[in-house]
């Protein structure tokens, strides 16, 4: 029980701590991202993301994500306390999810970052139609 208690501290206090830099790093990236060009990505993608991908793939993810349109605004999003348990037992991964409203309607973000040098980077990430069960993803 002791575990659980400073777990459920552990993660609220970085939660708070994150939600001043990392929950307005997500709008800019995916405001960055959302040109659906490849450089912007590749900008912001970690070193290790970059390896799990072919260009083929990266231009296969850009055609799909590119009918979402231009990406206006994220109201909210929910930090996963599961996420930042299993970081303290490796790399510190911050995970966030929520409903953002692009140019052809509401998409949901699934995000995981990295922060490196004091800037965050995207570990991964999904994007999908709020009315869609499909996903494009790596």
């Amino acid at each position: 029980m002791t575990v659980v208690i400073m777990l459920y501290f552990h993660t609220n206090r970085e939660e708070k701590f994150y939600s001043e830099t990392a929950e307005p790093a997500v709008a800019q990236i995916l405001a960055e991202i959302s040109t659906w060009q490849k450089e912007p990505l590749l900008r912001h993608l970690a070193p290790e993301a970059k390896e799990t991908i072919t260009d083929e793939q990266l231009n296969q993810l850009l055609d799909h994500y590119r009918s979402f349109g231009r990406f206006y605004s994220i109201d909210e999003l929910d930090f996963s306390r599961t996420a930042s348990a299993f970081s303290l037992f490796g790399e510190k991964r911050i995970n966030y999810s929520g409903v953002a409203d692009y140019s052809t309607g509401p998409v949901n973000v699934n995000i995981t970052l990295v922060e490196r040098g004091g800037y965050f980077l995207v570990y991964n990430f999904t994007l999908t139609r709020a009315t869609e069960n499909k996903s494009g993803f790596f």
